[in-house]
C-alpha cells in the first residue's frame, strides 16, 4: 500500500546566484543621486557617471526581489507617521533623562518574532524601530522574519515584554498601511500568512520532486523520508 504525504516548505530567500540581473531603475536613480551628492556639484558628467555606477552596481550585485501585493492607504500612513513622531519625542526625552541622570541603565538584546512573512514589512518595521533613540537593530533574519534588538534601560522581564509588544504594534501599523486585505486579516486573526503566487523553481528542485514522485508511484519509500515523518506541515 502506497503512503501519500503532502510536505510544505517555507519559502527560502533568494541566493545571489539565482537573482535575476534586470534593470532596477529606482536603485539606479538612488545610486546616481548619492553619486551627485558626493561630488557636491550637479553637472551632466556627474549625472551620467552616477547612472553608469548605478547600472554596474545593480548588475554586479542584484538586489533580492520583494513580493508586494498590497496598496497604500493615506489615512493609515498619516497615523503611522504621527505615531512614529510621538515615539521619537518620547524616546528622545527618556534618553536625555538617562544622560543627565545618575541611574545606571541596564541594556538587553532581545529577539522579536514578527508575524508577517515579507521582506518589505520586515525592512520598514526595522527602520522605524532603529530610527527611534534607545533601540538598535542588531540583526534581521529574512528566512524567519526575526529582529534582534539592542535596548537601552530595561530592568525586568516586564519591560522586555513591553518592548516586544511595542515592536509588534509598529509591525501591525505598517501592514495596515501597506498590506492587502488578506495580509491584514491574517495579522489580525493570527492565521497563516498568505503565500505569494508560485514562481519558477530551480531545475534541480523539479528533478528532485519528479524523482520522489516516481518512488511513491512504485510503492518504495526513500530512505530520507524516515527522518521527515515527524515534521509538521
Amino acid at each position: 500500500m502506497t503512503e501519500t504525504r503532502l510536505a510544505t516548505t517555507s519559502p527560502q530567500p533568494e541566493s545571489p546566484r539565482r537573482r535575476r540581473r534586470v534593470l532596477q531603475p529606482r536603485a539606479v536613480a538612488a545610486i546616481a543621486l548619492s553619486w551627485v551628492l558626493l561630488w557636491d556639484r550637479v553637472t551632466w558628467g556627474n549625472i551620467v557617471n552616477g547612472v553608469l555606477v548605478g547600472l554596474v552596481v545593480t548588475y554586479a550585485f542584484p538586489l533580492p526581489s520583494i513580493e508586494f501585493e498590497g496598496r497604500l492607504r493615506p489615512h493609515r500612513l498619516a497615523w503611522l507617521i504621527v505615531r512614529f513622531v510621538a515615539d521619537l519625542f518620547v524616546a528622545s526625552w527618556q534618553v536625555m533623562l538617562l544622560a543627565f541622570g545618575t541611574k545606571q541603565p541596564r541594556n538587553a538584546v532581545i529577539e522579536v518574532q514578527l508575524r508577517s512573512r515579507s521582506d518589505f514589512y520586515l525592512t520598514i518595521t526595522a527602520e522605524l524601530v532603529a530610527l527611534v533613540p534607545g533601540s538598535v537593530v542588531v540583526d534581521a533574519r529574512r528566512s524567519t522574519s526575526v529582529l534582534y534588538l539592542h535596548l537601552l534601560d530595561v530592568h525586568d522581564p516586564a519591560a522586555i515584554e513591553a518592548q516586544r509588544v511595542h515592536v509588534l504594534a509598529i509591525e501591525r501599523r505598517v501592514v495596515r498601511t501597506f498590506g492587502s486585505r488578506e495580509e491584514i486579516e491574517s495579522l489580525e486573526t493570527g492565521s497563516a500568512w498568505p503565500t505569494p503566487p508560485a514562481t519558477d523553481r530551480p531545475e534541480s528542485q523539479s528533478r528532485s520532486q519528479r524523482h520522489e514522485g516516481a518512488d511513491d508511484t512504485t510503492g518504495e519509500t526513500p530512505a530520507h523520508d524516515h527522518d521527515s515523518r515527524e515534521e509538521q506541515p
